[in-house]
Order: C-alpha cells, then structure tokens, then sequence
C-alpha cells in the first residue's frame, strides 16, 4: 500500500469518527450496502486500514477475509456515503450498492409480516416465515408437550432482562453411552435466519424419526441432540421492538454509555485477543471480561455439566451469513492447527457435499481465521478446546450477499432444508469414521 493511501484513510476515518456516530437507534432511511471486492492482497491490506479506521463509524457486515474476491460489506449511514464513495474511488476500490436502502428492505419485510396471528398450537406453528421470541419459547413448550415420547425442553437460564432462554433435548431409547449434538442458535440478534434453521431441523427430526426413516432412526438411536434455538433472547426481541440491525446483548455498559456485549466474542476460550474490540461501544465488543454476559455464563455451564454424563460429540453455533463451515481455530490464523483439523475438515466436506445436493448453494469449509478472519472468544474454539467437542464447528449460513442478514423468508425452508442435510451427512460421518 501506498503511503498517500495509508495517510488518506487516516486522515478521513478520524474526521469521520469524529464527526458521526452511526447510532442502532437511528431510522435507517437513504444508508446503503456497499460491497467492495478485493482483487489483490494491496487491496485486502487496505480495506483492512479501512476496517479498523472506520469500525466506530459504519457497520462492517462482512469484513475483509483471506480469501480474494469475497466481498467487503459496508453498512453506510445516509451522511457518510459520498465520503465513502469518493474514498473508495480515490483508492480504485471496485464496489457496488448490494442493499440501496436498508431502512425500506426492513420496512418491506416487516410490512409482509403485519397481521399475522400467533400460532395456538405446534400444528398451526409456520416454518417458513420468522418469529418473534415468546413464539420460539413457546415452540420448546409445545414440542416439549407434543413428542414428549422423545423431546424434553429445559430452562438454561433468565437473560439479563429476565426473559426464559429455553431449549429442547431430543432422546430416544435414553443411554448413558450415547454421545451428543449441542447445536445453538441466535447469539447474534440481527441473524434471524440461525433460530429459524435450527427450528426447522429438530422439527426434521422429531418428524422423519416418527415417519420410520431409518436414516435418521439410525442417527437418534446413537445421538442425543440439544437445541438451543435463540441464545441472545433479549437481543433477539430488541430487533423485532426496536432495532432490526441490533447484533449484541443487551447488558448496560455503565462506564461508557454503551449496550451489549458481543456473546461470540465473550467466550471463556483464548478471550481477549485479536477480532474482539476492548471498547464497549463496537459490535465486536468481547465484554468486560470472559462469561461476563449472564446467558454465556449460563450456557458454558449447562454444556460442561452435560459432559459429565455423556460426551458431546458436535457442537455448532449457526449465524448468517456467508455460507461457510469453520472449524478452529478462530483466535488466530498463525497459530498451528490442531492434529484433529484433518478430522474436522472431512467431515465439514461431507455436510458442504450434502448441502450442494440439495439446492446447488455452495459452502466453504476451513479453518476460521485462515480462511474468514481472527475472532478470539468465539464459540468454536471454546467447543474444541474448552468443551471437549471434536467436530466444533460455526456454521454462516445464507447467503453470499444480496440480502445480508435481511434474508428473505422465501429463503428459509431452502435454506433449513439443505442445512437439514449437513445435519445428516454430519452425524452420518462422524458415526462410520469416528465414533
């Protein structure tokens, strides 16, 4: 990188943190997506200046990763955007508007889901659109009801706002040698695509093993699974209330006059280092300490209790987006893999196969920092190395970037549909290769 460029982007980002503070608060009217797409490594070195110059003034989506050619997206507040534009174009950055306007796409899909009635019973309950949290929490209730031959619902704690975070545990033919699936949900708020998916598949399995299917008979009958549709609840219901963006928890920060913790950073595994902000005020905020958050706190617990009675096997935190498998390590992308990396990968391929079977949407398997970028205290590094889990995986799911983390609810049976199939291929592999 040139030094004008390295000058430039100091020079500008300064001002403009200066001058904006891009507020979850505010109405969104005229704020765009931009998508920049490295050709080069002087480019990803750049927008990684840009990153850390900017992060207290626009909403990095997806940041720079390792990979060249995968988009940089850059939620810019209606007053930045000829800054960011003339700075993008002075650097010959190639961008392009992915979303011209968040605030109408929010309005748009809000406006589709006005009316609608809560379902009265499991029956009546809609997979293929999105649900606010007292209808999740009541899903695990009537699941729990409905197939309490095979589904038991537990409480794993009262949020910050004390709200139920509730799950279920799906058993049949209960073993003590049996070993588990931990799969959760919703640590970040804005990504409503995670709580869906995760709903989708234990319905998937509760109703094919109770059709006969004897691939997934076979799967129940050697796996406990645990599903935890929505870890961030107070998060989660501040988006459907307040603020749709909205990815953190929602505890008070008193000495900074900021909100939330970042819970993927907040885990009690390699916490503290790079990809986890110390300032309370950004989305990567990693908390004042580890499990400083009471529902990581909590859900840190309850796992490692689990172990004490029976392995858990996989373990994976669903987010959104970028259609990727990573496996650890997070916390750094030097460090060396572990000797089960090997492992991890084969069976990460086998779930990306199937989920290219289904519906022709490609996923990518890898190591997180090496192939997205470093994030210490996140959740598959604390599965692995903290947990005991093998196959600890977070998975993004849809999509690439048209829509972000304002996916559109025609996406989410196809989407809970070919992540229903990695489920399978999943636990399928890990049965005949290592169990």
């Amino acid at each position: 990188m040139s030094m004008m460029r390295c000058y430039l982007v100091l020079f500008l980002s300064l001002a403009a943190v200066t001058a904006y503070t891009f507020s979850p608060s505010e109405r969104h009217y005229g704020s765009q997506v931009l998508r920049i797409t490295p050709q080069n490594e002087a480019d990803l070195e750049w927008l990684r200046d840009f990153e850390r110059n900017y992060e207290n003034a626009l909403d990095f989506w997806q940041g720079p990763t390792r990979l060249l050619n995968r988009g940089v997206d850059v939620w810019v507040p209606k007053s930045m955007i000829r800054q960011i534009r003339e700075l993008l174009l002075e650097n010959e950055m190639q961008f392009n508007v992915m979303i011209p306007d968040v605030q109408g796409v929010i309005d748009e899909q809000f406006t589709k889901m006005a009316g609608r009635t809560r379902p009265s019973t499991l029956a009546d309950f809609d997979y293929s659109v999105y649900h606010p949290y007292d209808e999740i929490r009541q899903w695990v209730l009537d699941m729990a009801t409905d197939h309490r031959d095979i589904v038991s619902e537990f409480l794993v704690t009262e949020s910050y706002e004390g709200r139920e975070m509730r799950a279920i545990k799906i058993s049949v033919k209960p073993n003590a040698a049996k070993k588990s699936i931990w799969f959760e949900g919703g640590i970040h708020a804005r990504e409503w695509i995670s709580p869906a998916t995760v709903m989708y598949i234990a319905n998937q399995l509760v109703t094919d093993y109770k059709s006969g299917d004897q691939r997934v008979v076979k799967i129940l009958e050697s796996w406990d699974v645990f599903i935890v549709p929505s870890l961030n609840v107070d998060g989660y219901a501040y988006t459907w209330a307040t603020e749709r963006m909205w990815r953190k928890t929602r505890s008070l920060n008193p000495d900074f006059g900021c909100v939330g913790t970042d819970a993927n950073r907040n885990w009690p595994y390699k916490w503290g280092g790079d990809g986890a902000s110390p300032w309370a005020c950004s989305n990567t905020y990693r908390g004042e300490t580890a499990l400083s958050e009471v529902e990581m706190k909590a859900i840190t617990s309850y796992a490692l209790a689990r172990t004490k009675e029976q392995e858990i096997r996989i373990f994976i935190d669903w987010h959104s987006y970028a259609q990727l498998w990573l496996a650890p390590w997070s916390y750094d992308d030097a460090v060396e893999l572990p000797p089960e990396s090997p492992d991890q990968l084969k069976a990460a391929q086998a779930g990306v196969d199937a989920q290219f079977a289904v519906h022709a949407f490609e996923y990518i398997a890898g190591p997180s920092a090496r192939i997205l970028y470093e994030a210490s205290g996140a959740s598959n590094d604390w599965g692995f190395g903290g947990l005991g889990a093998k196959y600890s995986y977070v998975m993004e799911l849809r999509d690439t970037g048209e829509y972000g983390f304002l996916l559109p609810e025609d996406q989410i049976i196809p989407c809970g549909e070919e992540n229903y199939a990695a489920t399978l291929a999943l636990a399928e592999y890990v049965l005949d290769n290592d169990f």
